[in-house]
């Protein structure tokens, strides 16, 4: 994310999205009645009047729309931000769309009456996220092969491949090196050049697939981490992201750091220690001043309920953190109502 205008007296500012990751931090920084403003097409009003013989004409302009909707695609990799247009040469009054994506090159500009002060914190970590490199993970073992990729805004699976064994004849060298090829490929098309590959699974079908590409494909494994998982695929994926393999690397990544503090959270609840749950009883515990570090979902963050939880956090000196719902560490926090805290003492 790159911030190209801020002018926070007026509720202004101009950024340019760089990354996926950087769309999934405006999902979470735009809302309900914002203004945005952003290069768009839309049909030439000229040609509304006329008898459609011809297919009508795009016509670029720039439009500030009255955010109704936002809707994050994953899968797409787009943003969907719907509304009432208020600025623009035309169709004043009538609804517009802005399909958000890392490839445009064009900046967008977020319009708020007042910014809050974690709509700011996460637009500094989306600027200082940029940087950081990306994570591929492929995960295997006799059967099957899963590529994903660690974001700031969560796993994403990329694809499965089916080694298609069959009995003694998948023993062949032949087959064998048609599955990690068919795999060597998928990571020459996603892994980054400066990205580290971390390769996890059961037994020993790993370390042969190391071995194999470190020979064919020795620039993919310059920076490649190993661990064993007891299971392979997605699953394979989760375990190594609890694991020392993964903090070592990627000391900086939000998904790891909302993992350990959700994994904390649950530790502390088990036995009965530092840690408290439910909208009212965090709330009681951040009024009595025992509240270190506030875990929210971003599921709540957005309602009257979580303003007034980080207002009090923030008058009392204690930490927050919004925890991301779109991995399986924010899942067990929505779980459990969204709302928890990490404490000083136990009251």
């Amino acid at each position: 994310m790159k911030i190209i205008f801020e002018d926070l007296f007026h509720g202004e500012i101009k950024l340019l999205p760089q990354t996926l990751d950087d769309i999934w931090h405006l999902s979470n920084i735009i809302e309900k009645n914002d203004l945005v403003r952003a290069v768009t097409f839309r049909t030439d009003e000229q040609n509304t009047d006329k008898i459609r013989t011809k297919k009508s004409t795009k016509k670029r302009m720039k439009l500030g729309i009255r955010v109704e909707e936002i809707k994050f695609h994953e899968f797409s990799d787009r943003l969907r931000i719907h509304g009432l247009i208020e600025e623009g040469p035309q169709d004043k009054g009538s609804y517009h769309t802005f399909n958000v994506t890392a490839e445009d090159k064009d900046s967008i500009t977020i319009v708020k009456t007042e910014w809050k002060e974690f709509e700011i914190q996460r637009l500094k970590e989306a600027v200082q996220q940029t940087k950081q490199s990306l994570i591929v993970f492929t995960s295997l073992d006799d059967d099957t092969a899963t590529i994903a990729v660690l974001r700031q805004s969560g796993i994403q699976w990329i694809a499965d491949i089916e080694s298609h064994r069959s009995g003694k004849m998948y023993e062949s060298v032949s087959t064998e090196k048609e599955y990690y090829g068919e795999i060597l490929t998928l990571l020459k098309h996603t892994k980054p050049e400066n990205a580290p590959l971390i390769v996890v699974g059961p037994g020993f079908t790993r370390d042969h697939f190391i071995e194999y590409g470190r020979s064919a494909a020795p620039d993919l494994f310059q920076q490649c981490f190993t661990s064993a998982t007891g299971n392979a695929g997605m699953n394979g994926v989760q375990e190594a992201m609890k694991s020392g393999v993964v903090e070592h690397i990627a000391k900086e990544n939000r998904v790891v750091f909302e993992t350990q503090l959700v994994e904390k959270l649950f530790v502390e609840i088990k036995k009965d220690g530092l840690a408290s749950y439910g909208e009212e009883e965090v709330k009681n515990a951040l009024e009595s001043g025992a509240v270190d570090h506030l875990l929210i979902a971003d599921t709540a963050i957005r309602s009257e309920k979580g303003d007034v939880l980080v207002t009090l956090a923030q008058s009392h000196q204690s930490k927050f953190t919004i925890i991301n719902t779109m991995h399986d560490a924010g899942k067990k926090l929505d779980g459990i109502g969204g709302i928890a805290a990490l404490l000083r003492f136990k009251i």
